[in-house]
């Protein structure tokens, strides 16, 4: 069985072909600057080279359009059993579902919640499915690793028949990646009790009980928990009342300003990439140092939070771009932790491994990079979902 599975972006697209027997990547590649006067298509197949073209990319269509194409030279797209999509949120769907119209409805009524996020979904399924007319879309949906988060976690302290009603409910996301890492984990140490610490340009933190999300930082929306790159994170809901009312916001405008002007780039006023504070703290710049510390200060509370709720945890994970490649990050999430049986190795850690353990061999609670797989998790999903 082979799976296809797409990656939108805003201004990017990737995709990877999987042949399920042995999971292994038969095809992968890489649109960058969808829409500018000159793009990025990258590619590679069995054959590890990569090819790189310098070419433009008017629209996303011509993108998909672009990797199919390169695909059918190589492997007929007539044997793709299924396109598999990491998707985020839809209203009463969740798990691994096929897109027919009623899912893509249910995630346009979602809109307001992810409104970047269900867009570029929508649009990319819609381009598959006049390109690829036969051929089924199937979507995992970001909040299905944590189905199992109980009531007096995912419950808000609102009237209980807006819940009832309109379904306001903490959901989680990146399910894919912290549903990767709980199996991985489990396969190389025999772990039960992990903190998933998921940070990248979108973060979050799982808590994870034998495989399963028993709570996690993200709520009813990807705009929730920890600081994002651009989105806000937590927030006091009367601070953001007081806010449209002294700066004459409607709910549109307030919606667009939390989702691309706070988290990290909110307090540095530089940027919300990490690596680029990272470089401005070296500079000396206060904004970006107090926005290092704001995010790293973020992770420990959720830390801490999840310590007490699993009553100890057997390995802290951390993941994504940030979580595998910032040594400072780390340190800094990690700092003074020693009273709760976290004792991270300094030299392993600052030699920034790929993938192992960075602890101490006395720390009682183990630390550990690994490199998170969501296209692999989606892939098996949805050979699941083909397969019925």
């Amino acid at each position: 069985m082979k799976i296809l599975i797409a990656n939108p972006g805003s201004t990017s697209y990737k995709c990877k072909l999987f042949e399920m027997d042995t999971e292994k990547i038969l095809f992968q590649a890489s649109i960058e600057r969808i829409c500018e006067k000159t793009g990025s298509y990258s590619y590679s197949s069995e054959n590890p080279e990569k090819i790189t073209k310098e070419i433009a990319i008017p629209d996303y269509e011509t993108a998909v359009k672009m990797t199919l194409d390169t695909l059918n030279d190589m492997f007929p797209i007539s044997e793709i059993d299924a396109v598999g999509f990491k998707t985020v949120l839809a209203k009463d769907v969740t798990g691994c579902a096929f897109l027919d119209a009623e899912v893509l409805e249910a995630m346009k009524a979602c809109l307001p919640l992810a409104p970047v996020h269900n867009q570029v979904y929508l649009t990319a399924i819609s381009i598959f499915k006049k390109l690829l007319k036969d051929t089924p879309l199937v979507g995992l949906f970001e909040t299905s690793f944590h189905t199992k988060i109980p009531p007096e976690a995912y419950l808000y302290g609102i009237p209980y028949e807006w819940y009832e009603k309109h379904s306001v409910r903490k959901y989680g996301f990146h399910g894919a990646s912290h549903h990767y890492i709980a199996d991985k984990i489990q396969e190389l140490y025999g772990a039960e009790k992990i903190i998933s610490c998921h940070l990248g340009g979108s973060s979050s933190v799982c808590a994870i009980h034998k495989g399963v999300s028993i709570d996690t930082s993200m709520g009813m929306s990807p705009q929730s928990g920890l600081l994002n790159a651009k989105r806000v994170g937590d927030l006091d809901p009367f601070a953001l009342l007081y806010l449209m009312d002294q700066e004459k916001l409607n709910t549109d405008q307030m919606r667009e300003i939390l989702i691309t002007r706070g988290g990290v780039l909110g307090i540095s006023g530089i940027s919300g990439d990490i690596r680029e504070i990272e470089q401005a703290m070296i500079r000396g710049v206060p904004r970006a140092a107090l926005a290092f510390k704001s995010f790293a200060y973020a992770v420990k509370r959720y830390i801490g939070e999840y310590l007490a709720i699993l009553n100890g945890t057997d390995y802290i994970v951390f993941t994504g771009g940030i979580g595998q490649h910032s040594s400072k990050m780390r340190e800094a999430i990690l700092a003074d932790m020693e009273n709760l049986g976290v004792m991270l190795d300094k030299e392993k850690n600052t030699a920034n491994p790929g993938e192992g353990l960075i602890s101490l061999p006395s720390s009682r609670v183990k630390v550990a990079v690994i490199q998170t797989n969501e296209e692999l998790i989606v892939a098996r999903e949805a050979a699941k979902k083909a397969s019925e």
